[in-house]
């Protein structure tokens, strides 16, 4: 007994002491992309987010979760610029279809995304070659190509994280390169919409918090910005693409996102919630339905009918039915069957008020039943024809 509680002991401190390790372990990174403003993890845009006012300081810096197309649909937005820093811009038709608008007033969009919205690049007359180079050294490095914000030494960065580029720019009246890649391809580009531009960044894993603090990349951040103009009143930072849409992500989010609908659902659910416990206590118990006892007559008729008929048995079929007949006769009307004769046929139709003729014709079909092996379908079906009209011209 002793040495089962010293191994208890022993046990619980050793539980003791893992479970306080475990607690205290240093949490492993998560290198996770989201480019998210709220996310300090390598891969977040926390840094970038919270120095636009740096490069920004005279304008009004607005996050949004919700499309862009909700955003800027109707809305007379002057001197504004969009950003859009994501893994994904899968933007829809009509988000595109706004956002060109947007741009043709006079606006301005920073887009940086590994896949965007092809209708989007098309317009654009931009495609991305996505495959890193094979054989290239262990880092990429990009510059500016402008002489006053060009680097002397290229921004460094980790091998593979930064090397998108665009393969091919289509609309060259339109298009100025503004960036390139350590082998002078072109990674971030200026194209002229309307009285706006869009500028478009290749690899958006350049304005992650981690590219940000390796060595002095933060100078080619803001100079990458600094190409939106300074007299911008409003920048619209976008979330909807990393986060989703603010508020209950819920089918309800409707009648959440108001006041007085949130009111009204409640009080629904309530009064529905009242309604069931009122009418948990029955006023009355249930009177159970009584079945009336089924008459099993007509099942056993069917059933029998059924056996012969499946078994193509015309010759029994016509003699129960024959004997079935001469049941009635006897039972009914007192008239002996033993012997089938003339002088039957003329008590039967005294008695029971049908004609002779009807009753010698069930007697011929009779006999012939009874002298052949094999009755057709045709001869049963007479049989019980003529059996049937005694029925309806016989008195009850």
């Amino acid at each position: 007994m002793k040495s089962y509680r010293t191994f208890l002991i022993i046990f619980g401190l050793l539980l003791t002491v893992y479970i306080v390790a475990e607690l205290n372990r240093p949490q492993p990174i998560d290198w996770t992309v989201t480019l998210s403003k709220d996310d300090k993890n390598p891969y977040g845009a926390y840094i970038l987010y919270n120095r636009l006012k740096d490069v920004f300081p005279t304008s009004s810096i607005i996050a949004q979760r919700e499309p862009i197309y909700n955003t800027l649909h109707n809305q007379d937005i002057q001197h504004a610029a969009y950003i859009v820093v994501a893994p994904f811009f899968g933007a829809a038709e009509t988000d595109v279809k706004e956002l060109l608008k947007f741009v043709h007033k006079g606006n301005y969009v920073f887009l940086s995304a590994d896949k965007i919205n092809k209708k989007l690049m098309d317009t654009l007359g931009l495609e991305r070659q996505d495959f890193a180079e094979l054989f290239s050294k262990d880092s990429t490095s990009l510059n500016l190509v402008n002489p006053v914000l060009k680097a002397d030494t290229n921004y460094r960065f980790k091998k593979f994280a930064v090397d998108e580029t665009f393969s091919s720019l289509n609309k060259d009246d339109s298009t100025v390169i503004l960036g390139v890649t350590h082998n002078n391809k072109p990674n971030f580009v200026k194209v002229n919409v309307g009285s706006g531009a869009f500028f478009v960044h290749a690899a958006p894993l350049s304005f992650s918090n981690y590219f940000m603090l390796f060595n002095n990349n933060n100078q080619y951040v803001a100079k990458a910005m600094s190409y939106l103009p300074k007299d911008v009143q409003t920048i619209y930072w976008d979330e909807y693409y990393k986060q989703g849409r603010s508020g209950p992500a819920t089918p309800l989010r409707f009648f959440l996102g108001n006041e007085w609908l949130r009111w009204a659902l409640r009080i629904s659910i309530a009064g529905m919630i009242l309604f069931v416990l009122v009418e948990m206590k029955r006023r009355q118990r249930i009177i159970p339905v009584i079945l009336p006892l089924r008459n099993t007559t007509l099942d056993f008729v069917r059933t029998v009918a059924a056996v012969y008929f499946g078994q193509k048995d015309n010759r029994s079929i016509a003699n129960n039915k024959f004997h079935y007949w001469m049941q009635h006769v006897r039972s009914r009307y007192y008239v002996q069957t033993n012997v089938l004769d003339e002088a039957f046929v003329k008590l039967l139709a005294k008695k029971s008020g049908a004609e002779e003729q009807q009753i010698q014709q069930i007697v011929d079909i009779y006999d012939e039943v009874r002298s052949s092996r094999n009755i057709t379908d045709g001869k049963l079906l007479e049989l019980n024809k003529r059996i049937e009209q005694f029925y309806t011209s016989s008195k009850i």
